[in-house]
């Protein structure tokens, strides 16, 4: 067997590292996403509790393919009473685990098998994940912010991690994996298509020589576009990304005088593959915006190209092609508008993404990334990127610099996409889960650009000569180490100390402080799931009447909405939005609202009703025959309830800081005689029941107004909402400190305490949402059932299901 070359040897041992490396960061990466959250996951290896909402939607799904696979419900009257909601529109993430069920466990799967197996997957998504991000950064870049980008994404703090953690089974991570792979070979065709000059004449000519790898790269990337379409509604995202892209790139490559060729051969067949793909199940609903998205993004590419041909082939002024196109584009925006205004309507939401608004601010995961609670603040930003967020702007800057120079055009995709996430993330912190790879891949730029002015570069370059330099070395030291240091192929020692302390410093930036919360975010308690629900929900189950007779019903296949009656025996839950999907998952009944906002402002409604009489009108207008509610609900989430119904928080509590800690205030909220007559707080908080102020529960307040800054010189640092949430005093805000209070027994009283101060600012109302401010009369409409026993303790975790009885009117 011949040896290999030196030569050889020094081309493979780099691969042998990074793979070596790509290895390790898959260990690292599976022990945060599936070994310290697997306690909180599976628990007392009997149930598997997931980690977010929309997981049970997921697996409620899966069940029906699995029992009938590969088919899929496009409606589901499971979801939400009355009416049903369309089931799977994208269905390509359910067949995935769907398949891997079957295919690990069989057709007879039990359903905790089919938890677990769906549990695993987003951890093994996740981890997939660093693959083409290392690809992506050694096309653009080279190998090495390939790998630097490859063990960033996997430890940022941020939504990725969060959403590719153990039983966090959604689509999420899917997207990102798949619209990863999709720009690796996007970006891998553009730059093979720029570097052979591809144009018409070799397609038609069938030159494959130099066309094979662009088009192959183009039919993997429209694959993977077509996968990514089947697996989120809002797919449309990435095509807007793409389209951008081809629109710049188009108009920079005519105005530099370049053939725009290689654009259309590359975009249309792009879009044409993923449409194709996703044409079959376009029929499922008001897709209308999709049709006309996907079929203009295929058009455009070659009207652009024939664009740039004739003003090419006529000699006309360059300047004219943006000038051509943005007219075009404006006239036929107001084409559109007038000929079918729903459509421009529905195609122009898709930037409501940058800045949602209303009651849409009232879910976490919608906040802006800078203005969490209105307010501006890095803090959001820091928890989840920590300092790559910062470097990844910095990064952006200095490679549109390079691009305006006429430097790496070929990264003008990747920046075009990267500008895009950025601002998706400032809009809405859920598209954190995206900005994670573009932020990976722009901070691994920048630390390989540190550490190549320290002189990595030169050290890691090694010729043919210096290999000759290191043999002759060997035989005549002294004369072959002044031939090198002459030559160039050996550095001093001194470079290589600046190399290393570069990367410590790096090191100590951009990894660092991820660690940390990377650890703490995959080991974090399970927010979603607990005891209380989970119980509450299978006695549900096991207790109450099935909606439709038949209980094997749930697995089933049905049709189309229009086609659908419920039965007489059909009836909904009502609870709070956010646990919707539980309701139908884990109990198998029909729920008044879920998580894709259906019944929330009825339920808002409902729960915020100032008498059994308006209360009684939405149940009985809703079917609800039982009410499912939690501690939550009846506190930190019943601001959600009153925007939902269209009220003023204010209404019913007023948000007040007082003195905890030498260094911290503490959330108080006052609660007011509306927030007392609530449902929620009627039914949860005092189980329906007749209810009197007791000695001391109305309290008086004095209040002022207090700076941040005049906060932080009285020694105050930290604002206290829950054991959870400790943010940092903002010296700019204003904050209302409670500096005195009083208590009574009634509110009659506190009133006649406060007409009696000289001057100040007052209020009145209650601080302990469980002991009422004002006389409440029984509900007599509304019985609980779970738990069982007359008196029940309330703590965090606990949820009461109270039985509808029905008004006298009905």
């Amino acid at each position: 067997m011949s040896e290999q070359s030196p030569e050889k040897k020094r081309k493979f041992l780099p691969i042998v590292i990074v793979g070596i490396i790509l290895a390790a960061l898959c260990g690292i990466s599976l022990y945060l996403r599936l070994a310290l959250p697997y306690d909180q996951v599976f628990v007392n290896n009997a149930s598997v509790w997931f980690r977010e909402t929309d997981a049970y939607y997921y697996i409620r799904h899966i069940e029906t393919i699995v029992h009938n696979f590969p088919h899929f419900n496009t409606f589901d009257p499971y979801q939400f009473y009355p009416g049903g909601a369309p089931g799977l529109l994208r269905p390509f993430f359910a067949w995935l685990v769907a398949g891997i069920i079957l295919l690990v466990k069989g057709g007879a799967s039990t359903l905790h098998a089919m938890e677990a197996v769906a549990a695993y997957v987003p951890p093994i998504l996740g981890t997939l994940t660093l693959i083409p991000v290392y690809f992506i950064g050694k096309e653009l870049f080279n190998r090495w912010v390939g790998v630097i980008s490859a063990a960033l994404v996997i430890i940022i703090p941020s939504e990725f991690l969060h959403r590719s953690l153990l039983g966090f089974t959604d689509h999420h991570v899917a997207e990102v994996l798949f619209s990863t792979v999709c720009m690796l070979f996007l970006i891998m065709a553009i730059r093979r298509a720029r570097e052979r000059e591809i144009s018409f004449a070799h397609i038609l000519n069938r030159d494959w020589s130099a066309a094979r790898k662009p088009l192959v790269y183009t039919l993997l990337a429209g694959i993977f576009l077509g996968i990514y379409l089947l697996a989120w509604t809002g797919a449309l995202l990435f095509v807007f990304i793409i389209f951008a892209y081809l629109v710049i790139q188009f108009v920079v490559d005519h105005v530099r005088h370049k053939s725009t060729d290689y654009l259309c051969i590359i975009g249309t067949p792009l879009f044409l593959i993923g449409y194709l793909m996703l044409l079959p199940i376009l029929g499922v609903g008001s897709l209308d915006i999709y049709h006309a998205a996907m079929l203009i993004a295929i058009v455009i590419p070659i009207a652009l190209a024939i664009v740039s041909r004739l003003m090419a082939r006529k000699a006309l002024k360059p300047v004219y092609y943006p000038l051509t196109l943005l007219g075009v584009g404006v006239i036929g925006l107001v084409a559109l508008r007038a000929i079918n205004p729903s459509l421009f309507n529905g195609m122009f939401s898709l930037f409501s993404i940058f800045a949602p608004r209303g009651a849409m601010l009232t879910v976490m995961e919608v906040s802006p990334l800078l203005f969490p609670q209105g307010q501006f603040s890095f803090q959001m930003a820091w928890g989840n990127f920590n300092t790559s967020f910062f470097i990844s702007v910095v990064a952006m800057g200095m490679l549109i610099y390079g691009a305006i120079k006429g430097k790496g055009a070929y990264r003008i995709l990747f920046l075009v996409w990267s500008i895009i996430m950025l601002l998706a993330v400032l809009g809405q912190r859920r598209f954190g889960y995206y900005y994670t790879v573009s932020a990976a891949l722009l901070t691994g730029y920048f630390s390989w650009k540190m550490l190549d002015v320290a002189g990595l570069s030169k050290l890691l370059v090694k010729s043919k000569e210096a290999v000759k330099a290191v043999k002759k070395f060997k035989k005549k030291e002294k004369k072959s180490r002044e031939q090198a240091k002459a030559g160039g192929f050996m550095q001093p020692r001194g470079a290589w100390v600046m190399v290393i302390v570069v990367g410590i410093v790096l090191f100590a930036i951009v990894f660092l402080p991820s660690i940390s919360p990377a650890k703490a975010l995959g080991g974090s308690p399970n927010m979603i799931m607990d005891e209380g629900w989970y119980n509450s929900l299978v006695w549900l189950r096991d207790n109450s009447p099935e909606p439709f007779d038949d209980p094997d019903f749930y697995y089933e296949l049905y049709p189309p909405q229009n086609e659908f009656e419920y039965p007489a025996t059909a009836y909904g839950v009502m609870s709070w939005w956010d646990y919707g999907h539980f309701i139908m998952q884990i109990a198998h009944r029909i729920p008044n609202a879920n998580p894709g906002q259906a019944g929330a402002v009825q339920a808002g409604h409902f729960f915020t009703a100032q008498n059994e009489t308006a209360a009684n009108e939405v149940a009985d207008k809703e079917g609800t025959k039982y009410v499912v509610i939690d501690y939550m609900m009846a506190t930190s989430k019943f601001y959600a309830m009153a925007e939902w119904a269209g009220k003023s928080v204010d209404e019913f509590e007023q948000r007040y800081y007082a003195p905890a800690y030498s260094d911290a205030l503490q959330y108080l909220p006052l609660f007011y005689t509306a927030y007392y007559n609530s449902t929620v707080a009627r039914l949860y908080n005092f189980d329906g029941e007749a209810a009197v102020p007791s000695a001391n529960s109305t309290a008086a307040i004095s209040w002022q107004w207090m700076t941040g800054t005049e906060l932080l010189n009285y020694g105050y640092k930290w604002i206290i909402y829950s054991q959870y949430q400790v943010v940092p005093i903002k010296a700019a805000a204003r904050y209302n400190v409670i500096v005195g209070s009083q208590f009574f027994s009634s509110s009659e009283e506190a009133e006649t305490y406060v007409s009696a101060q000289p001057s100040g600012n007052y209020d009145i109302g209650g601080v302990n949402p469980f002991a009422t401010i004002v006389p409440l009369e029984a509900l007599s409409s509304y019985e609980r059932v779970y738990p069982a026993g007359a008196n029940v303790t309330i703590n965090t975790t606990t949820v009461k299901i109270f039985e509808y009885l029905g008004s006298d009117e009905s």
